[in-house]
């Protein structure tokens, strides 16, 4: 074999493994994230599975994750002003009771009744959360943190 074709053949090999190598870690960390809920989603979406309204004025600092093992779960993290924040909670779950009471670390929280058939849909067919928790955390300068999330069972 000639030298130039065998260094032809070596550069090939190489880069060959470098290729799957590098696509198979990709993979790997992707499968990762979402197996520990990490991997991140737009948080229209992540409002849709919680089954609540779009998201309301104001808001910033936005981070909204999804992760399935046992079952699917997003979650979303931001902060908004907390008159519409409020306004916002009572046009998603217009029955639920937003209470200082049994929360561990925040300042007030909501376990929401969800509507409807369970497992519930959306138009396109997919599947939506089977159960909400809501945790609120008042800042200064008239600012709710609110961490929520919402999983299937």
């Amino acid at each position: 074999m000639p030298v130039r074709r065998k260094r032809l053949t070596r550069w090939l090999v190489i880069t060959g493994t470098t290729a799957v190598l590098a696509f198979g870690g990709w993979y790997a960390s992707l499968w990762w994230a979402a197996f520990e809920g990490d991997l991140g989603v737009s948080c229209d979406r992540a409002a849709r599975f919680v089954r609540a309204a779009e998201l309301p004025a104001g808001t910033h600092d936005r981070k909204c994750t999804t992760g399935q093992w046992m079952s699917a779960s997003y979650r979303l993290d931001f902060r908004a002003p907390r008159g519409e924040t409020e306004a916002w909670l009572r046009a998603s779950y217009p029955d639920a009771k937003v209470s200082e009471e049994y929360c561990s670390n925040s300042d007030a929280c909501a376990h929401p009744q969800l509507p409807g058939p369970m497992p519930a849909t959306d138009e396109a067919g997919h599947r939506l959360a089977d159960g909400v928790r809501i945790e609120l955390d008042y800042e200064d300068g008239d600012v709710a943190h609110v961490r929520m999330s919402g999983f299937t069972v």
